[in-house]
Formats: C-alpha cells, structure tokens, sequence
C-alpha cells in the first residue's frame, strides 16, 4: 500500500501526465482512485494537488474537451486556412492545446499521427514553407512560367497554403498576381467554350 505523502503525490501526478494519462479529476479517477482521495485529503482539492505539481488547471481540464473527432476536425480547419501545421508552431502560437491534447496517449500519442489521421503527409507539413511577399512573387513566376493554372480555383485546390499566404499579404490573389506582374485575365476561370472558342452558328 502506497504511503502519500505530500511528495508522493506530486511525483505520481507527475508520472500519470509524463504517460499521457489526463490529469483532470476524471482522468485521475479512472486511472488511480487512491491517488485522487490522497490529493483531496492533503491539498484539500484535487485543483490544489495538481497546481502543485506545477500543472495549470484549466489547461487540464482542456484536455477533457477534446476528442480524436475534435482534434482530427481541427487540424484540417487549420490546414484548410493554410496555417503552418508543424509542431513548433501549432504547439507554441496556432493552438497550443489542441497540440497538447493531440499528443496525449488518450488520443493520438504523437503529433505525427494526429496529422496522419486527419488525411494529412505528415512530409509536407514538415516542408511547410514561411511565405513573405518576395517568395510568393517567386512562386508565382515559376508556376506561370511552368504553364500551371493560376486561377484561384485551381490553386486553392493544389496549394491552398499558397493562396492564403497571397491573400493574407496582398489583400487579394488578383493583387499577388499583379505584383507578380501576372495579367489577372489571362489566367482567371472562364468557361470551357470561352477557352475552346464558338464556330459559327453554335449556341452560345
């Protein structure tokens, strides 16, 4: 039988955190009872315990909030807007407790395969580029000099990092283009038949 002391019970809070068991009153119930009754009885709440072992409450009671469902919607919202998936920046500036939830063994275990489950090449996460405006004039110029489809349909299909990054910089793709010295018209969505041309007497 586990004698508690004050000492004992925040290594053990410590160890169940460190396994990627959640700490919140839940968790703790689930996975060590005595521990929980020790906590109350000592630091007069299992909120007290935890601060003590150097935890942030609220934070912990996050974790409870988030299920792979959740997690798995998230990341691809933020994918979707373009924002740098890598775990330095979803960890310390996108959303911090998504990464800490996402990575907790209740749920995916590693931030890999939270990405992995979301549909997601982890390798291109990790190529994540930080887009200013010279770099996206750049892109633009290879890629129109490479014949690739420019209009924002196309290219929020194939790169909507890119796109986001244009918007976000000039205000608009038509402006990202221009600055790109890019003719908007010449690479806007038309029609098929306006591409393609009317021959005489075919229905407009």
């Amino acid at each position: 039988m586990v004698k508690w002391t004050q000492e004992a019970i925040t290594a053990r809070i410590r160890e169940l955190d460190a396994a990627g068991v959640s700490i919140s009153y839940t968790g703790a119930a689930k996975a060590d009872l005595s521990l929980l009754r020790a906590a109350t009885r000592h630091c007069g709440s299992w909120r007290a315990a935890v601060e003590e072992a150097g935890f942030d409450y609220g934070q912990v009671r996050a974790y409870d909030e988030w299920t792979d469902e959740r997690i798995v919607a998230r990341i691809r919202e933020l994918h979707s807007q373009g924002v740098d998936l890598s775990w330095r920046h979803v960890s310390t500036t996108a959303d911090p407790r998504l990464a800490a939830a996402a990575t907790k063994g209740a749920h995916f275990g590693s931030w890999r395969a939270a990405i992995r489950a979301a549909g997601i090449e982890y390798a291109g996460v990790r190529r994540y580029r930080r887009w200013d405006e010279i770099a996206i004039v750049e892109q633009l110029r290879k890629m129109f000099a490479a014949g690739v489809e420019l209009n924002a349909k196309a290219v929020e299909a194939s790169d909507v990092a890119l796109i986001t990054a244009a918007r976000r910089r000039f205000g608009s793709w038509q402006s990202a283009l221009a600055a790109a010295g890019i003719d908007y018209g010449r690479v806007a969505l038309r029609r098929p038949y306006a591409r393609r041309g009317r021959s005489a007497g075919q229905e407009p």
